[in-house]
C-alpha cells in the first residue's frame, strides 16, 4: 500500500520525474492517502482504475478516472482555477526531485487541453507520465 501511496501522491507531477530517491515521511504519505481517499469518494472512482492511471494503463478512464486526476491536483494544491501553479509545485517537488527536471516537464505538459477541466487534468497527466517513461527508458 505504500508503494501506492507514495505513486499516487506524485501522480501529477512526479511522474514525470525520476523517483528514484524520493523519500516522503509518514505524515505526508498520510496526507497523500487522505486527500486520494477523498478523491475517490468524492468522484466515484474505483481504486482500481486509480492504480491503471497510476501505471501508465488508460483503458478503464472514464469521466470519473478523469475528475480523480483533477480533484488529486487542486487537492494538492497544484491546480487552482483550472490553471496549475508553478509556484506550488516547484515548492513542494523541487526539492523533491529537482527543480530543472520538475520546471522541464511543466513547461511541456501544463499547457495541455481537454473538453473540460477533468479532461484536461487527465491529459496533463498522460504528458507528465509519457515524459517519466522517457526519462527512464
Amino acid at each position: 500500500m505504500k508503494v501506492f501511496v507514495v505513486a499516487i501522491a506524485f501522480a501529477f507531477v512526479a511522474a514525470a520525474v525520476a523517483q528514484d530517491g524520493l523519500s516522503l515521511s509518514e505524515e505526508q504519505i498520510q496526507k497523500v492517502h487522505a486527500l486520494a481517499g477523498e478523491c475517490i469518494k468524492e468522484t466515484g472512482t474505483n481504486e482500481a482504475a486509480v492504480r491503471k492511471l497510476r501505471a501508465g494503463d488508460f483503458s478503464e478512464v472514464d469521466e470519473n478516472v478523469k475528475c480523480f486526476a483533477k480533484c488529486f491536483q487542486e487537492r494538492l494544491g497544484y491546480v487552482k482555477n483550472g490553471s496549475v501553479d508553478e509556484a506550488a509545485v516547484n515548492k513542494s517537488l523541487g526539492p523533491l526531485a529537482g527543480e530543472e527536471k520538475v520546471k522541464a516537464v511543466q513547461a511541456k505538459c501544463n499547457g495541455a487541453t481537454g473538453s473540460n477541466d477533468c479532461d484536461a487534468a487527465l491529459e496533463r497527466y498522460k504528458c507528465y507520465y509519457g515524459e517519466n517513461v522517457k526519462n527512464l527508458s
